[in-house]
C-alpha cells in the first residue's frame, strides 16, 4: 500500500496525473500493465490529513511481482510528449509519501478457524 499526502491546493491536479495514469495503463500495449491496472484501487480520505493535506491510499492487491509501478514510467510509455509535465504536476503536489508492505493477519472473508476444546 502506498499513501499518498497531497497538497490541499494540488489535489485537483494530483487527481488529473492520476487519470492519465489510469489512462495509459488501460492503453498499454504491455500485457503486464493491464494485470497492474486489474489488482490497483486508488482511494481519496474524506477526513483531512494533516495540515490540512489530502490522503490518497494505492492499494496494490496482489503486487505484480517485479513490476515497475512509477506513474512517471508507465505515463512516459503510453504518452512519451506528456510525461515530463505531468511529472512535474504530479511532483509539486506531493508533501509525503509512505510505503507499507502489509502482511495478512486475519481475512475475515474466509471461514473462520475451529477453536480447540480445552483440555479436560
Amino acid at each position: 500500500m502506498l499513501t499518498f499526502v497531497i497538497k490541499a491546493d494540488k489535489a485537483a491536479d494530483f487527481e488529473k496525473v492520476m487519470a492519465k495514469l489510469h489512462e495509459a495503463l488501460a492503453n498499454s500495449e504491455k500485457p503486464e500493465r493491464k494485470q497492474q491496472a486489474a489488482s490497483w484501487k486508488l482511494y481519496k480520505a474524506a477526513e483531512p490529513g494533516p495540515n490540512g493535506n489530502v490522503i490518497y491510499y494505492n492499494v496494490l492487491s496482489p503486487v505484480l511481482k517485479g513490476a515497475d509501478y512509477a506513474p512517471s514510467k508507465i505515463i512516459a510509455e503510453v504518452f512519451p510528449s506528456e510525461a515530463q509535465a505531468l511529472f512535474a504536476i504530479y511532483r509539486e503536489a506531493f508533501a509525503g509519501l509512505v510505503r507499507n508492505e502489509l502482511t495478512t493477519v486475519q481475512d475475515f472473508s474466509t471461514p473462520a478457524p475451529r477453536s480447540t476444546p480445552p483440555a479436560q
